[in-house]
């Protein structure tokens, strides 16, 4: 394992706020962040320089996402608002309402051709050509995720009582997922067969699509409640957190059921987030330890690469082309991490 400070990252700035949400352009040359307090900033990546400064949330931010194919920048907060900035001009393009006092939700479809947005137990659809498509308010519980299926034909919604899976187009409920508990974390994999969510009972509960009343399977044991759920783009490998260690669980075949999953042991305190590369086979994780360490889980459960930062991580998020990550923590720093020397 090699093990390198905080200075000779790529480069290292400090914000105002703590990071609470970091997005990169669809070609990783810039990166957006959101602050706790609301502001929000867009930044080149080659040197870290800051390009715009947009004006913040009020109340507070929870958001910020990049269009996966065009010059757009979607953003949410405590304000009840979805704000809509051009990237190169640093431009407000416009905004909408999303149905509730804060908007906690907020992604794009694989497309790029819709934007969802989740405000308490409503979830609001925007469609790039037509704007506010439908706000979906069939939902028992407030709103504690929202995932689109890799074709972007499904967006599914999470909060007590189960996920209900809608179609867009003329906003149609598709499906429903029972749970008799409160959901906090989901995630669907890339190759559509599987939906996972993390509950507040410290489980894991998958489903697997299409869903057959009876076949859920449970996951239990987890330290803590399971916030962090990331699926390798094969589909194939599911991270999850939950305490110090990291689990990587094999859902091929028969799926994980009655198998023995992965342990990488490296962070002394919680993990707190969890990326895979877009292509390629590592993956990043932080911790309230301040750790960023980069695994490759195919070949060893020992980490590749550690990063020392002086604050707990918020968000890891890797580059689109996979040459590294930026790490966001409490204290406002941004890291721009390399994975390898190459």
């Amino acid at each position: 394992m090699i093990s390198i400070p905080v200075r000779q990252s790529e480069w290292s700035l400090t914000l105002p706020d703590p990071i609470e949400s970091l997005t990169w352009s669809p070609d990783g040359a810039r990166v957006g962040a959101a602050g706790v307090d609301g502001r929000l900033w867009l930044l080149d990546v080659e040197g870290g320089r800051i390009l715009h400064e947009l004006p913040p949330h009020a109340g507070g931010a929870f958001c910020i996402a990049w269009h996966p194919r065009e010059a757009l920048v979607a953003s949410s907060g405590q304000d009840g608002r979805v704000q809509l900035w051009d990237p190169n001009t640093g431009r407000n393009i416009s905004n909408f309402p999303a149905g509730g006092k804060w908007v906690e939700h907020l992604e794009w479809s694989p497309d790029g051709m819709w934007l969802a947005a989740g405000a308490g137990r409503i979830l609001t659809l925007w469609n790039t050509q037509t704007g506010v498509a439908h706000e979906l308010k069939e939902h028992p519980a407030t709103l504690s995720g929202i995932c689109w299926s890799a074709d972007g034909q499904r967006v599914a919604a999470a909060s007590y009582g189960g996920i209900r899976i809608w179609e867009p187009v003329h906003g149609q409920l598709a499906a429903t997922l029972p749970c008799k508990t409160s959901l906090i974390s989901f995630a669907w994999s890339p190759d559509g067969r599987w939906i996972v969510a993390g509950t507040q009972e410290r489980s894991v509960i998958i489903w697997e699509q299409p869903f057959r009343p009876g076949e859920e399977l449970a996951m239990t044991g987890f330290a803590n409640k399971v916030r962090q759920l990331v699926w390798h783009e094969s589909g194939r490998y599911l991270a999850t957190g939950g305490s110090h260690d990291i689990t990587v669980w094999d859902c091929s075949v028969a799926g994980p059921a009655g198998t023995e999953p992965k342990s990488l042991q490296g962070h002394s305190d919680t993990v707190t987030t969890l990326d895979y590369q877009r292509t390629g086979n590592l993956l990043a994780s932080g911790g309230v330890d301040g750790l960023v360490l980069f695994w490759n889980f195919k070949k060893s459960v020992t980490p590749l690469r550690e990063f020392r930062l002086d604050s707990p991580l918020t968000r890891v998020r890797w580059a689109p082309t996979g040459f590294g990550a930026l790490a966001g923590c409490d204290d406002g720093t941004l890291q721009l991490l390399r994975a390898s020397d190459g």
